[in-house]
């Protein structure tokens, strides 16, 4: 029986001061108000906003979901650990951005989690951003994309499995091809879990759609694979490909599924499909002004259960 406690969302928001989001950052603002609005008495969320930023957020939502801190961008889940319930912990220097840059970045989280005494289960110093580490609800699955071989050149594909498999605690795992021209080359903009045993996998063209399918089918003997319609969008922002339309970007927890929507005449389909292929309630969340930097809902998002949700929780107040 699925665990009747709640999954605590985690998202960091952008500095007021950041040249880099300025142009976005009143979208981001708006979005990170309206996923606390629809997470609200279904899962935790809160949001960690540096002083500046705080303000930003005033008479928009519940204090109680605002916390301080200096987190140096708003793609959490990369530089956060994977795995809701074990928490590790990968090292963060994806080859798309600067390694200066990735090392900040990763650094500002790694003070934050050792001022409230975050400890990760396990870390590791694999190069792996989490955002490429599609886990199912239980956390006994995995999906990941071979950018981890491009990344870490010493592994092969099953030397991967097999360190990988140890490290995360997981009893199987897939290493798919990556998306040609995708910047991040993660897997989550590639496929989803809706349940333990069964995958949603966005249609690719041929050859790569039946080479996808093939190794999924092969790490997951008793897992369901099913495709959904393709409605991917081609268009770049500062030279990252667009999340429009990819709606396996999805937040999965224990009882909802959060899926993004992107004012698309696809809306209404993908969001029937989708609870159609699931017992947890399917909730729609409004993507469509923050999807075009690279990422959407589940890029957003750092997922944490069990003893570090509670160090993260701030107390309520009245």
């Amino acid at each position: 029986m699925a665990s009747k406690v709640k999954t605590l969302l985690v998202l960091a928001a952008p500095s007021i001061k950041s040249k880099y989001y300025s142009e976005k950052f009143a979208d981001i603002i708006e979005f990170m108000t309206n996923f606390a609005k629809f997470a609200d008495g279904k899962d935790d969320l809160i949001i960690l906003a540096d002083t500046d930023t705080l303000p930003s957020f005033q008479g928009k939502i519940d204090p109680n979901k605002l916390i301080e801190a200096q987190i140096d961008d708003i793609w959490i889940r990369d530089f956060s650990p994977a795995i809701p319930a074990r928490q590790i912990k990968f090292k963060y220097a994806p080859s798309y951005i600067k390694r200066s840059d990735s090392t900040h970045v990763e650094n500002s989280f790694l003070r934050w989690c050792s001022k409230h005494a975050i400890h990760f289960s396990e870390k590791s110093d694999i190069i792996l951003d989490a955002g490429n580490i599609v886990d199912n609800p239980s956390g006994t699955r995995v999906i990941i994309t071979d950018r981890v071989l491009q990344d870490n050149p010493s592994l092969t594909k099953a030397s991967a499995k097999e360190k990988l498999r140890q490290i995360l605690g997981v009893n199987e795992i897939a290493i798919i091809k990556q998306l040609p021209g995708d910047t991040t080359g993660h897997a989550d903009g590639m496929v989803m879990w809706a349940t333990d045993d069964r995958i949603l996998f966005a249609s690719e063209t041929e050859p790569l759609n039946s080479e996808i399918i093939n190794e999924l089918k092969a790490s997951f003997p008793n897992v369901e694979i099913i495709e959904t319609p393709n409605y991917f969008v081609d268009e770049t922002w500062k030279n990252f490909t667009t999340a429009r339309n990819v709606y396996v970007n999805s937040i999965v927890t224990d009882h909802y599924i959060y899926m993004p929507t992107f004012n698309s005449k696809h809306d209404d389909e993908m969001l029937k499909q989708f609870q159609s292929y699931t017992d947890k309630s399917v909730v729609a969340v409004p993507a469509e002004n923050v999807c075009m930097m690279g990422g959407s809902i589940r890029c957003l998002t750092w997922q944490v259960k069990d003893s570090i949700r509670m160090k993260i929780l701030p107390p309520p107040t009245s």
